[in-house]
């Protein structure tokens, strides 16, 4: 299963779910004794419409089989008799890999027949319980090797902790996803970048928007306040978005092309690129009008252009 990143270590599992084979040898894999490193492992009620969490004392030092005590757990039937697995019968995770602080784990075709809400709520469990443990910052989900997509066909891509908040302690009622973004909109004068950091808290009906397309949506709303202008015409539509091999592709309609106010073509252009590359996915960042790239954006630069960040109009 190619993960699409050299160098990483990958440990390949039967198609069966992790150490539920280790569940059977160690009775159920939920009476560890409380001693060493505690880790809070996320679980779904019965009725698949919150999280609860339960403390775990993991039983190795090692990062790598840490991660497997954690997807061994998330598999595993808890003590609590409210509680259920994570990843539920029929849901096999293939393979994972690990690579210093990111981990992608590959689940079997089975996972895109859950529903919506159990969905987000299994994510938001996955990507919770791994990030708890020491070293891991980054959680990437696969299905079959594929990205993980939302309703639209988008790939999600590398999820954090911070993306997913409690509403109520330890039980979260409603899964949040928790998004904080760096953002560029333009000066006064329209000639500079002015940073602006924004945190959204969205609900799961939504938190399949990927990111690309919510930074590119919020750069349309505008500014919330008065020391910050508009970069974008506000009526400007966002036809499609993906991003692949850390490349953001952008289709818009022709109103981007409309400049808002004495705003420069520098300044929209870069609002928009060095906004998105503060994504941790995105690098480089092409632009199409109404799926054109072949003309020239505002008579100034080919539509064919790979942008990158540039950091020399936003001022300090």
């Amino acid at each position: 299963m190619n993960f699409g990143s050299v160098g990483r270590r990958h440990m390949v599992f039967p198609v069966l779910v992790i150490a539920c084979l280790m569940m059977i040898l160690t009775d159920g894999c939920s009476k560890t004794e409380e001693k060493g490193t505690p880790v809070d492992i996320s679980y779904l009620n019965k009725n698949e419409t919150k999280l609860v969490t339960e403390t775990h004392y993991f039983e190795s030092e090692d990062t790598k089989e840490r991660i497997v005590e954690v997807l061994t757990l998330l598999c595993s039937v808890p003590d609590n008799k409210e509680l259920k697995a994570t990843l539920t019968t029929g849901i096999n995770i293939i393979t994972y890999s690990y690579d210093g602080e990111q981990v992608i784990v590959s689940l079997g075709e089975k996972y895109r027949e859950l529903p919506k809400t159990t969905e987000v709520l299994t994510r938001a469990a996955l990507v919770r319980s791994l990030t708890n443990i020491p070293g891991v910052r980054y959680v990437m989900i696969t299905v079959n090797g594929e990205s993980l997509t939302d309703l639209s066909g988008n790939a999600i891509g590398i999820m954090t902790a911070d993306m997913f908040v409690d509403n109520a302690g330890t039980q979260v009622e409603t899964v949040e996803s928790k998004v904080n973004l760096r953002l560029y909109f333009a000066n006064e004068s329209g000639d500079g970048l002015i940073t602006v950091n924004r945190e959204l808290t969205h609900n799961a009906d939504v938190s399949n928007v990927p990111m690309e397309k919510l930074v590119v949506e919020q750069l349309i709303s505008g500014p919330a306040n008065d020391k910050s202008y508009p970069t974008i015409s506000p009526g400007t539509k966002l036809i499609n978005s993906t991003v692949k091999d850390g490349v953001c592709y952008l289709t818009f309609d022709s109103t981007l092309i409309t400049a808002v106010n004495n705003v420069t073509t520098d300044v929209t252009i870069y609002s928009i690129v060095n906004s998105l590359v503060e994504l941790s996915n995105i690098n480089k960042v092409q632009i199409a009008i109404e799926g054109n790239k072949d003309g020239k954006f505002r008579d100034k630069y080919e539509l064919s252009t790979v942008f990158e960040r540039n950091l020399s109009l936003v001022e300090q």
